[in-house]
């Protein structure tokens, strides 16, 4: 590609777009760490207890038109950020896509859900995703 455009190396890949790549003799790693502190930042909830699981077992969330709303835009925004960071937190997927289909009206129970994961993720925001190297057969 050089040879048909103008082209100037950066460097070895940091950070980019909220992910972090960190290069080992293994593979590449890739984490969230800095972007899941801005977000616990941001919802206060940096001093938060650790959850041992992203969501409750066998918790059951239902549209319930008794229960106390919420403020729809922080809970909007938690969910955004649970929603990328699901690209290197797989494990978070499932709950982040329950409480997402409670985002045109949400009550206390479903905030309570989104704060849960939230507390998850402090506790394993060190996890990454291990991208190893190929290794060439002798």
């Amino acid at each position: 590609m050089k040879s048909e455009f103008y082209m100037i190396g950066l460097g070895e890949l940091a950070y980019f777009l909220g992910i972090e790549f960190v290069q080992t003799g293994r593979g590449i790693i890739l984490h969230q760490k800095r972007y899941i502190h801005e977000v616990l930042k941001r919802f206060s909830m940096v001093d938060c207890n650790i959850a041992p699981t992203p969501l409750e077992a066998n918790i059951k969330l239902v549209k319930d038109e008794a229960e106390k709303p919420v403020d729809n835009t922080l809970f909007k925004q938690s969910v955004g950020s649970l929603r990328y960071v699901c690209n290197c937190r797989l494990d978070i997927s499932y709950g982040v896509c329950l409480v997402s289909r409670f985002m045109k009206d949400p009550k206390k129970s479903h905030l309570v859900a989104t704060l849960r994961i939230l507390r998850y993720l402090k506790g394993i925001s060190d996890y990454g995703v291990l991208f190893p190297k190929k290794v060439k057969p002798v």
